[in-house]
């Protein structure tokens, strides 16, 4: 679709960059004649909310989506026509920061190339019933007031309320030079109130205070009604955990984990300054993760009536279903599905509390099962061509984008979530179109990789991120995130793999004259890789790089899972490395000992190569460290770490179990051209005795639903899309290929 080229200038209030307060934008204008139709083609940095006439064009929220701002900036287009009327009309439009003014200097948000004051550009073009047309556009005509209800703001550290601020004085706004980032239609879905909830429980504290307790682990805010004397000034702060005495922790002005990442500022934390009548407050331009909220200050009693608890998210569709007959397994899946989600915020971030960021080491790891989970083609086109223009602006793909010039070095663990992304789209959308458009870069991203791995005698150095967060080998130990063994292994494997995927990319798009270099390239790192850390007396993986961290061994899940999972490990070993992987999985009482990267690969390693059994028990053990260890505690969201020490209970990317639920135990797998073609082989004798499973796909609805009989054997139903080929393995009793229709198997 080309992009609507306007005809508004930009236009901004008169601030100092610090300033924190909102703008709001104004623009008179009357109408004459009937209206026949009325469109908005809108962009106001960071933040924006519009009304005409005092009403919202749609009901989304933190409009636009966050892009790499020098590069791309997203607008949007309204149908307002149902807003205007025949007489005088009021468009109004509201700034906030976002991350286009953020001074939180842990990412260098506060030195961006792009921050300046928020800023609007818009175009109301009205066409009247007899044929002709008006634009309303902004320019020197709007007018601007620096003196709103919002006084301050900022993505990180929430926004002040000053419900006294009713008397607004408009003043002339200022023309000012245009973003440097191309204008673009956001296609993406935007970030919607998606659920509501009323509160599970409310405390009130000794100090006077009330604690808040949500149903479930959310990302969004409250809405609270507030009937207080004037001037009364009450602050709502939001939090994932309580103080292990039951009091709430905040996080900023030193104060608890990471507090001095904002050494003036708590962080999730709002005020509202009341004007003495009842008033509905909720944030506008900023999010919270939570679980518990704070409020203090509030001089009369607060009740459940008197709070909305709202999770907000990309309003992507959701298209996977999966439940089992093990409950701790349907938990887990929620789990996963509920994490992901939150972190579901214009692009797919690491944690809604502390970071927000874009990490592509949590993308890379859960991918898969967010591909299974929820329609992200969209989401993902953005966040691709957020990648994208990262590598054309620093020449490599940083470790999260979009990215202020933080993060840059090249770890391929991490960043080859740019490869990784465009296969999936194409695999699981069959997005032709746009992965084209970004191949240029992905290749010359690829040849970067090659030069880094040739450099270095064709394997990773130890430097980079890897396996993140592997146990430490006592659950109430502080968490330690690095790795004992370096980034050898993982990062020479995720450049051998990335390659195979370039390859795959390539001959679906048919541009193939690189494929024989990536292909050299492969047979050159599986030499080196083998050469360098293959132990052929003990059969094992290792590298001579050790730096020891907690309680943790020499011997590595992870340095073993990788070349088994890659193809990395010569035929006449294979048995031997997986035998010993199997060996120390049992010898630590089925446990895994995995950081972020392994823990991926684990349960599909084990599937893979027949040892079910051991697999169920990793994947249902309750004890430290593992998943069932989470939902011991009542939670319902994924942890970052597996030690009860862990920051963050809302962090996505350890819980990447829920793949194998699509891809193994219901067996939808080997995924192509938007499903026109794929595999369903599910892993019948798992430890389930029934599973269920549905994917809304592109060519329509998919059903695998299977059971196991009093004889012991399976009754398989399957109902395939109309269009797509689909090979049924089941066991080693059925193997054959089928098109659209119901099917019924017993084996």
């Amino acid at each position: 679709m080309n992009n609507y080229e306007f005809k508004g200038k930009w236009i901004a209030a008169s601030l100092n960059i610090e300033d924190r307060f909102a703008p709001l934008f104004k623009k008179e204008f009357k109408i004459e004649k009937e209206v026949k139709k009325a469109t908005l083609y809108i962009c106001g940095l960071g933040f924006y909310e519009a009304k005409i006439n005092g009403n919202l064009p749609d009901d989304s929220v933190l409009n636009p989506t966050h892009s790499q701002y020098s590069s791309t900036i997203y607008y949007r287009v309204f149908d307002v026509t149902a807003f205007l009327k025949q007489s005088e009309n009021e468009i109004t439009v509201e700034l906030g920061n976002s991350f286009y003014n953020e001074f939180t200097t842990v990412w260098n948000w506060q030195i961006a190339s792009w921050r300046a004051t928020p800023r609007l550009i818009l175009d109301l073009v009205i066409e009247y019933k007899d044929g002709t047309s008006e634009l309303i556009k902004s320019d020197e005509n709007f007018k601007v007031a620096k003196n709103g209800i919002i006084t301050k703001n900022s993505i990180y550290c929430g926004e002040t309320h000053d419900m006294r601020n009713t008397d607004l004085e408009f003043k002339d706004v200022i023309v000012v030079d245009a973003p440097t980032g191309k204008l673009t239609l956001q296609e993406a879905e935007p970030i919607r109130r998606i659920k509501e909830y009323k509160v599970k429980e409310i405390k009130k504290m000794s100090d006077g205070s009330y604690i808040i307790t949500a149903p479930e682990m959310v990302t969004g805010w409250a809405k609270i009604r507030f009937n207080v004397p004037k001037d009364n000034v009450i602050t709502v702060t939001y939090m994932e955990q309580l103080k292990k005495d039951g009091t709430f922790q905040r996080i900023g002005k030193g104060e608890g984990r990471d507090g001095n990442w904002w050494p003036e500022n708590y962080i999730q934390h709002d005020t509202f300054i009341s004007n003495g009548e009842e008033c509905l407050f909720e944030p506008k331009f900023s999010y919270k993760g939570f679980k518990y909220i704070e409020i203090a200050g509030c001089p009369t009693q607060i009740t459940s009536e008197d709070i909305v608890l709202y999770k907000i998210a990309s309003d992507v569709e959701f298209i996977g279903e999966f439940s089992c007959s093990n409950s701790l397994v349907n938990d887990l899946h929620a789990l996963m599905h509920r994490t992901i989600l939150n972190n579901l915020q214009g692009k797919p971030t690491d944690t809604p509390v502390w970071e927000k960021n874009g990490w592509l080491g949590d993308l890379n790891c859960g991918l898969t099962s967010m591909m299974y989970n929820f329609d992200v083609k969209l989401f993902l086109e953005s966040f691709t061509t957020t990648m994208n223009d990262c590598f054309n602006e620093f020449g490599s793909v940083p470790v999260m984008v979009p990215s202020a010039n933080w993060g840059w070095q090249n770890s391929p663990v991490w960043n080859t979530a740019f490869v990784f992304t465009a296969e999936a789209l194409l695999r699981f959308c069959d997005h032709k179109e746009f992965v084209k458009s970004v191949y240029e870069n992905l290749v010359k991203f690829s040849k970067n990789q090659i030069g880094a791995l040739k450099e270095n005698n064709w394997v990773w150095g130890t430097k980079g991120l890897a396996d993140w967060v592997a146990p430490v080998n006592s659950e109430n130990d502080e968490v330690d995130p690095n790795t004992s063994e370096g980034a050898e292994i993982c990062g020479t494997g995720f450049v051998y793999k990335m390659l195979e995927s370039m390859i795959y990319i390539s001959d679906v798009l048919g541009i193939k004259e690189n494929n024989e270099m990536f292909r050299n390239a492969r047979k050159n790192i599986y030499k080196a890789f083998n050469e360098n850390f293959l132990n052929k007396e003990k059969n094992i993986y290792e590298t001579l790089f050790w730096e020891q961290r907690g309680k943790r061994g020499k011997y590595r899940q992870t340095s073993n899972l990788i070349p088994l999972a890659f193809g990395l490990v010569p035929e006449e070993y294979k048995n031997a490395v997986f035998k010993n992987l199997v060996d120390d999985i049992k010898c630590k009482g089925y446990h895994l000992d995995t950081g972020c990267i392994g823990t991926k690969f684990i349960l599909p390693v084990l599937l893979d190569n027949g040892e079910n059994t051991t697999a169920y028990k990793v994947l249902t053990g309750t004890t430290y460290p593992s998943w069932g260890h989470w939902l011991s505690f009542g939670d319902d969201s994924a942890w970052e770490s597996w030690e009860t020490t862990t920051r963050s209970k809302d962090h996505y990317f350890l819980a990447t179990y829920d793949e194998i639920l699509y891809s193994q135990f219901a067996g939808v797998c080997d995924i192509e051209n938007g499903f026109l073609t794929f595999t369903i082989k599910p892993v019948l004798d798992c430890g389930l005795e029934f599973v269920n499973c549905k994917i809304k796909t592109p060519q329509g609805v998919l059903k695998v639903e299977w059971q196991k009989t009093e004889n012991n054997n399976y009754k398989i139903n399957i109902k395939i899309p109309e269009k797509s080929t689909v090979k049924i393995i089941l066991q080693e009793k059925i193997n054959t290929t089928v098109t659209g229709g119901e099917y019924e198997f017993i084996v």
